[in-house]
């Protein structure tokens, strides 16, 4: 298992060791690529998951709608930077708040402002169907929501 060393071998010196693993770690840190994640301007995997949190709150929201008979709605704000989801009873409730990474923009192809998202109890949406844009400085993801049967989906590169 161990060897002894006799006095005319030689090992590594600790010198050669720290310049071996120096000149391995500057060959990796130039191969790994450079990722933006953490920079919502322009990280596209960012951009993505805040896409698919929308569309799995859009898709509760309809959900609830269709069969738990809840009349929940969302609400896409005018400042272009957040979402929320309330439910009417007596008194409006806020579900959910969600508001966008700095960076990320939304946007809507209809000219309510705020846009209001809801269900009927057959899930189309009401007052119909709708495109929502998820932007930030280097790309942009676009929602759909189908006018008659409420489908959400993503277009384009995704």
């Amino acid at each position: 298992m161990w060897r002894v060393l006799k006095a005319n071998e030689n090992g590594l010196t600790l010198i050669e060791l720290i310049t071996v693993v120096s000149i391995f770690s500057i060959i990796v840190l130039i191969t790994v690529p450079k990722t933006d994640f953490f920079n919502s301007k322009t990280s596209e995997m960012r951009l993505r998951m805040v896409a698919n949190e929308l569309i799995s709150d859009i898709r509760y929201v309809q959900y609830k709608n269709i069969h738990e008979n809840e009349s929940l709605y969302l609400i896409l704000q005018s400042d272009h930077k957040e979402y929320d989801i309330y439910k009417p009873d007596t008194m409006v409730k806020r579900i959910k708040s969600k508001k966008l990474p700095d960076g990320i923009m939304i946007s809507w192809d209809l000219s309510q402002n705020p846009l209001k998202i809801s269900f009927s109890n057959q899930g189309a949406p009401t007052p119909g169907g709708c495109t929502i844009s998820l932007l930030n400085s280097k790309k942009r993801i676009d929602i759909t929501i189908l006018p008659a049967t409420g489908r959400v989906m993503i277009k384009g590169n995704y």
